[in-house]
């Protein structure tokens, strides 16, 4: 997605970084973050992202405008009325195995973004949310070593429902526990 920077350009700067992982899970990471509290820390973030601080140190500016722009443009997406939001995957000229792989990061960082941010097993998870999570760990231990071209319309199935689960968990997420607090009690 162009708003959120050139796939391809973003892997270039974790390269250059010897970072620990690639585009679409720290996409993922800034999501799951993001879901869960969406004025979620910028630098958090890059701090998960980057295991020294000689890392950190070695981004340029242009570095670190194009991560801003990832993470910001993360934040507009999930924001949005129009349901516009979409993971930041390779390109769709990429082999399938390759895709599904990204989506399979996708979900890693996603999952350790809702987790990063102080949620676990502990919350009162409703039981679509706790299947959705299930899900998605699922999808997190995708083999793409076995996907071949003929998997393209179970990874667009795959690709739409990830998707659709990211917009119900934060559904779930940004409900302010002090709402429930508000309500009136039964005796």
């Amino acid at each position: 997605m162009e708003r959120l920077g050139d796939f391809d350009e973003l892997q270039e700067v974790l390269e250059s970084q010897d970072a620990q992982m690639g585009v679409s899970e720290i996409h993922g990471l800034a999501a799951g973050m993001l879901c869960v509290q969406l004025n979620a820390d910028f630098n958090k973030w890059l701090a998960a992202l980057f295991d020294t601080e000689e890392q950190f140190n070695g981004l340029t500016k242009d570095d670190m405008q194009s991560l801003a722009g990832l993470f910001n443009g993360t934040l507009e997406l999930l924001k949005s009325d129009q349901f516009i939001f979409d993971l930041l995957l390779p390109h769709d000229d990429e082999r399938i195995a390759v895709r599904a792989n990204a989506l399979s990061e996708w979900c890693q960082g996603f999952l350790y973004g809702v987790a990063y941010m102080g949620v676990g097993d502990d919350k009162d998870w409703t039981d679509e949310s706790r299947g959705v999570l299930r899900d998605l760990m699922e999808i997190s231990r995708l083999d793409s070593d076995n996907s071949d071209d003929t998997d393209e319309q179970a990874f667009i199935e795959l690709h739409e429902y990830v998707r659709m689960a990211v917009q119900l968990l934060m559904t779930e997420l940004q409900l302010v526990p002090s709402d429930k607090a508000n309500e009136p009690t039964v005796h």
